[in-house]
């Protein structure tokens, strides 16, 4: 047999080299063992990571949203709270609360319709339009979406089995004045 490697011996027979390629297979497999559970950090379309909303930016949006929760609320505005285009504020949104702007405002207008339910009798369609949301249909296929369940089995439900929502005080001024001042 004729050696193809003029000055080495092949890189079979090289003692060390079996067990620095086993070494290196071995850390290539943890590396990918840590990809799969450790995602990465999500890319623009030029490839270049996307940064997330800082604190202030976070905190002012969150209040934003549970203050107009009865309104229309449009990405532009919430970009323009935080000074931020719409596309640039869609993506650090997502990066930051872990889905859409879109995503998390629906599931803030059930989280204050489950308050509204709590803390009054009104109609299903009177909390939909309430909460922001267009008519008591709109309400109810959102709100089986999120919750698992139709709004009215919600209510009916045991009281102990709900989930409550994480309400925010600003939500008050949503109740009529009656229950508002017995809530105050």
């Amino acid at each position: 047999m004729q050696n193809v490697y003029p000055f080495t011996t092949p890189p079979s027979h090289e003692p060390g080299l079996i067990s620095a390629r086993q070494d290196q297979l071995a850390r290539r497999s943890e590396l990918e063992t840590l990809e799969l559970h450790w995602p990465k950090p999500p890319r623009s379309a030029r490839g270049r990571p996307v940064a997330g909303l800082t604190e202030w930016q976070k905190a002012k949006i969150a209040r934003y949203i549970d203050d107009h929760i009865d309104s229309r609320i449009r990405v532009v505005e919430l970009g323009r709270q935080v000074r931020l285009s719409a596309s640039r504020f869609s993506k650090g949104f997502k990066v930051s609360f872990g889905q859409s702007p879109y995503e998390y405002v629906l599931a803030r207008r059930i989280d204050a319709a489950k308050f509204l339910m709590l803390m009054t009798e009104d109609s299903l369609s009177h909390i939909a339009q309430i909460c922001g949301l267009s008519d008591q249909a709109h309400l109810s296929k959102i709100f089986k979406r999120i919750a698992g369940t139709t709004p009215l089995k919600w209510r009916r439900g045991d009281p102990s089995l709900r989930a409550l929502p994480a309400s925010c005080p600003r939500w008050t001024r949503l109740l009529p004045p009656v229950v508002q001042a017995l809530a105050g």
